[in-house]
């Protein structure tokens, strides 16, 4: 309860914000975006809320359009070998960082040749071992001059790869493939990303960053698109509080903000119907079963808590935002690729309840001595509601589970060391592709296989899908390696995404797209 006292002492504080916002100029776009990114720099990310900022400062060969579409980016256009091995890209003509440094097909080979060396520790550096000698590269047991990426002329860029990828161009409109500044990194070093050191190739310039407040935006003039960048500024607040977020949109203090808290759905689309907006997309929610642990190692285990929960329960009853329950970890929508489905799907509650109870008894956890885990997750009312329901569903086995949240970017972190038992994630596809959630489970995968999940025959699956061309052959290796990790259970999927967006009336050229890529050079704002 907030006290008389306690209201009265707010009263300067939001005054202030309400006259610092209005001595903004006018067009500045408010972007809520859920967390504090961890960083900026392009290889050091790995969530959607830091690369929503990255798309704005910074751009590859490819990108996307309003609609989420692939479209040319820094490219403007490109030709494929006959047998799908060699990309040959020709870059816009004047490209220039917004420091008015020549942007030229060097820095595009050194930015792939960063995001590969080992030394960068790029969590999604895995994605480009379609590269010939990615893979090599990556492990530093091959130089970075052994990278398939080329510049034969300072406006000419060649990917050699190492099997045919249909996907690459898709997977190079991407955050992590975006283009860096060689000559700024070579300079500052780790500090190239902070306020007036950075140089973007984007439509956006960093302009300043509040730690836990805002950062701002402003439009790159250098950008070779920047005739047709409307917004003068962008500013990108933090907003792990859900609720808080809710209240900051209704008072106009956010034009946009990318999560609703889960409460609330029902009655913003009755009271928000035009603002809110749902929309299904390519992500699995899931929780990571560190299979280090000596309690999560066996598999009876990590079974009998897939099976204890009811994924109907918690999309029906508690999500309640249209989410479907999720019983493989590819979606549905994946292009060209029918997932499996787990047996859970098939099995009543209370025959998964006691079944449950029967592979823990059997692992040698009963009443005098049960099963206790921690389960973590990033730090906000609607994660801690799933993670109670979770708890609650696992109890009725028998499991005891203990809560433990910290702030986002630490949660991840956390993951990544393998400093967790059990830990909530959200993993969207970098490509319409079903190998863009299967990967995470690949032994090689060290940044995003949190469960630490290693099984050869899992890998060589993926490993033969990448050298096979027919596209229904490589569709069923793919199928048969998700059916193996499924039986394993490193991971519990949970249910699959709708994103889920408030954006004002005062917003022009927001679409929605199965991507959830909204770059601000395509948004104006209205006041």
């Amino acid at each position: 309860m907030i006290t008389r006292r306690a209201a009265l002492a707010l009263v300067p504080t939001l005054l202030a914000a309400k006259y610092a916002r209005a001595a903004e100029p006018q067009g500045v776009l408010h972007r809520g975006n859920r967390f504090e990114p961890a960083s900026l720099d392009p290889h050091k990310t790995n969530t959607n809320y830091e690369a929503n900022i990255i798309h704005d400062l910074f751009e590859g060969l490819m990108t996307y359009d309003a609609e989420g579409q692939v479209v040319a980016g820094l490219a403007s256009a490109w030709s494929i070998s006959t047998d799908g091995l060699r990309y040959t890209f020709s870059l816009r003509t004047g490209l220039a960082w917004s420091d008015g440094v020549p942007l030229t097909a060097e820095d595009v080979v050194y930015s792939f040749r960063r995001l590969m060396d080992p030394k960068t520790a790029a969590v999604f550096a895995q994605l480009m071992y379609v590269l010939k000698n990615g893979r090599m590269v990556n492990a530093g047991t091959m130089p970075a001059e052994a990278l398939g990426v080329s510049a034969p002329t300072l406006g000419t860029v060649v990917l050699e790869l190492e099997t045919p990828a249909p996907y690459l161009l898709e997977l190079l409109a991407n955050a992590f493939a975006v283009m860096i500044p060689r000559h700024v990194i070579t300079k500052a070093g780790d500090g190239w990303t902070r306020p007036g050191a950075m140089a973007s190739s984007g439509a956006f310039m960093l302009e300043s960053w509040v730690p836990q407040a805002r950062i701002d935006l402003v439009r790159n003039p250098k950008f070779y698109d920047v005739a047709h960048v409307t917004l003068p500024r962008v500013a990108y607040i933090p907003t792990e509080d859900l609720t808080a977020a809710l209240a900051r949109f209704r008072a106009g203090e956010l034009d946009m903000q990318n999560d609703i808290p889960l409460g609330q759905i029902a009655t913003l689309r009755t009271e928000l119907p035009v603002e809110t907006r749902l929309t299904p997309t390519l992500l699995t929610y899931y929780l990571a079963l560190n299979t280090t642990r000596p309690k999560l190692a066996d598999p009876r285990v990590r079974r009998a808590l897939s099976l204890a929960i009811d994924r109907e329960v918690l999309t029906a009853k508690v999500l309640r935002g249209g989410e479907p329950p999720a019983y493989s970890f590819v979606p549905p929508m994946v292009a060209g690729y029918t997932p499996p489905q787990m047996s859970d799907a098939a099995l009543s509650p209370e025959a998964r309840l006691a079944e449950a109870q029967r592979l823990l008894a059997e692992a040698g956890y009963t009443t005098a001595k049960p099963l206790q885990i921690i389960y973590s997750h990033s730090a906000n009312l609607e994660l801690r509601r799933i993670g109670v329901i979770i708890a609650s569903m696992w109890k009725q086995a028998g499991v005891q589970a203990s809560l433990f949240n910290t702030e986002g970017r630490v949660h991840f972190a956390n993951l990544r060391q393998g400093d967790f038992d059990v830990g909530f994630v959200g993993w969207s596809a970098d490509f319409n592709d079903a190998s863009s959630f299967l990967y995470v489970l690949n032994s090689a995968s060290v940044n995003s296989n949190y469960s630490r999940y290693h099984n050869p025959a899992y890998d060589g699956l993926l490993a033969k899908a990448a050298e096979t061309e027919n596209a229904g052959a490589r569709a069923g290796l793919l199928r048969e390696a998700e059916e193996m990790a499924l039986k394993d259970q490193p991971i519990i999927p949970l249910y699959f995404g709708v994103t889920k967006n408030l954006v004002s009336q005062r917003v022009v050229g927001w679409r929605a797209n199965p991507v959830d890529v909204h770059q601000s050079r395509y948004l104006s704002v209205t006041r």
